[in-house]
């Protein structure tokens, strides 16, 4: 038969009165008057063609159609009900759940180490695959569903509908040079700044960020003698010559105690930029979800304040 002709209430009442074999007692379970589950039953016999349930010296008795429907009809109510129940609990150190998070180096440089030692004390069976990722296709890969979350820099104009975001931490720009740079000592000039050969760090390969807003507003422009996708090689590029470079406070002072680094306040003032997780509506509910969010929110907070 066609389901679309069928109340799917009354296999409910189906149900009830095979288990219980009896009017008023169906009644009773579903909260029901004896007239309405009498008038259901009615309704099922004309929709299946078959009496279902006559009467017998104990009570009612099911028909061999009722028979073959009874246990299949309550397996099939049983998985409906857990399909629609509330989300079950989720325990991190029973799971083996995969997250998909979509990040940047920086993110990666900064949140994975902790991230990954809070999982080995706490969820040492959850797994996390890490995808690059840009700010241009983040949101369609979230609301796909193709990444969980997102870490990175806010996403703010380009976040798409749906999409949740939570800062992590605040961090800041410092300038960095070679420890025994010939021209730049304890302090650095503005004049010195824009003079001197700058590597610049382009992830989506274009020209322009914060650096060179602020320059440009002062009517001044700087050279980049260098462009790279990612940061991790800048580091040591500054290392072993005289170029300059701005990058993110963390960063600087991580490698500063590896390399022969010096690490110096811009001689401009530069607005700093917020890293947050962003991810879907969809997702806001799931438990595994949120309480991997409330993880990256104590990894964060665990970090302390930008230096510099």
């Amino acid at each position: 038969m066609d389901l679309r002709n069928l109340d799917l209430n009354l296999l409910r009442v189906l149900d009830a009165v095979l288990e219980t074999r009896h009017i008023t007692r169906a009644a009773r379970k579903l909260a029901l008057s004896q007239s309405a589950v009498s008038h259901a039953l009615s309704r099922l016999r004309e929709a299946l063609g078959d009496e279902l349930l006559v009467r017998g010296p104990r009570g009612l008795v099911p028909t061999e159609r009722a028979l073959a429907i009874a246990e299949p009809l309550r397996a099939a109510l049983h998985a409906l009900e857990r399909t629609l129940a509330a989300p079950e609990t989720f325990n991190p150190r029973a799971s083996d759940r995969t997250f998909r998070v979509g990040a940047g180096d920086f993110a990666e440089f900064v949140l994975l180490p902790p991230l990954v030692a809070r999982l080995k004390a706490e969820a040492p069976g959850v797994n996390i695959w890490i995808h690059p990722a840009t700010q241009e296709d983040l949101s369609t890969r979230l609301a796909t569903g193709e990444l969980d979350l997102a870490l990175g820099v806010a996403l703010g104009a380009s976040a798409g509908a749906g999409i949740r975001e939570r800062t992590l931490f605040e961090e800041r720009f410092v300038c960095v040079v070679r420890a025994d740079h010939p021209e730049v000592r304890e302090t650095l000039t503005l004049a010195q700044y824009v003079a001197m050969p700058h590597v610049f760090i382009a992830p989506r390969g274009r020209k322009g960020g914060a650096v060179d807003t602020a320059l440009a507003a002062r009517g001044l422009e700087r050279r980049i003698a260098v462009v790279v996708p990612h940061f991790l090689v800048v580091p040591h590029v500054v290392a072993g010559s005289d170029l300059i470079v701005t990058l993110a406070s963390r960063v600087a002072y991580a490698f500063q105690s590896h390399l022969p680094l010096r690490v110096l306040p811009p001689p401009l003032e530069l607005p700093g930029f917020r890293v947050t997780v962003a991810w879907h509506e969809r997702m806001h509910r799931d438990p595994g979800h949120a309480w991997l969010r409330e993880l990256l929110g104590s990894v964060a907070a665990g970090l302390g304040a930008a230096r510099g």
